[in-house]
Order: C-alpha cells, then structure tokens, then sequence
C-alpha cells in the first residue's frame, strides 16, 4: 500500500460520499486506461482483467459483496467500509492487487455527475 495514493484517492472519495448516488469518483492509473477503478455511493466497479469468479481476490481484499462482473472486463461490488480513508485503502489495494499497478503509481482522478 502506498500512503501517497491512498491520499490522493481519499478526498475524492469524501466528495463522493458527500454526493451519494449523484456523485461517482473515477481513477485511473496515469498512462494505463484499462487500469480503472469507480466509486458510487459505497459501490465500486472496477476493471477485471481476470478470467477466473473474482471470490477469492474479494475475499482477500475483505468488506465487499460481489453484484456483478464479467470475466476479462470488470467487477462490481458494495464495499462495507463507510470511512473515506478505509475505502481509499482498499481501492489503493486493489490497484496493486487485481490491476497490477506499481507501488507508486500515478493517478488520474475525477469526480463526475451522474
């Protein structure tokens, strides 16, 4: 995990968490677009590039219910984290984890209507 990413996600996450259902954070690994992650109102859907049901990976991040995905392109779960730092770290983790991002990855954030 790394702090500086973990700071750089968490206030767009609070702005988000602030919007509820009308606000979804995106982040995007700089230079890598198919390396994504979204954040609505404590639901994250992310880029999967795996073929295998993503159970295990989700239960070794911990605090998320699986809704939906489809193999080799993405997953949607409900995290179970209501604090902006704890969700933060989790989808810091799942950068490294799952998408294979460098410990000290670059970001693009944004926040959009929705």
């Amino acid at each position: 995990m790394s702090v500086d990413q973990v700071a750089e996600i968490a206030p767009a996450i609070r702005e988000a968490l602030a919007g509820g259902a009308d606000l979804c954070a995106t982040f995007v690994v700089t230079g890598q677009s198919q390396a994504w992650v979204q954040f609505v109102d404590g639901v994250v859907n992310a880029a999967y590039p795996a073929t295998a049901e993503p159970a295990a990976v989700l239960a070794e991040l911990g605090s998320a219910t699986l809704q939906n995905w489809e193999p080799g392109k993405y997953l949607t779960a409900a995290l179970t984290l209501g604090d902006a730092r704890a969700i933060a770290k989790w989808i810091d983790h799942y950068f490294e984890m799952v998408l294979g991002a460098e410990t000290e990855y670059a970001l693009d954030v944004s926040l959009e209507s929705i």
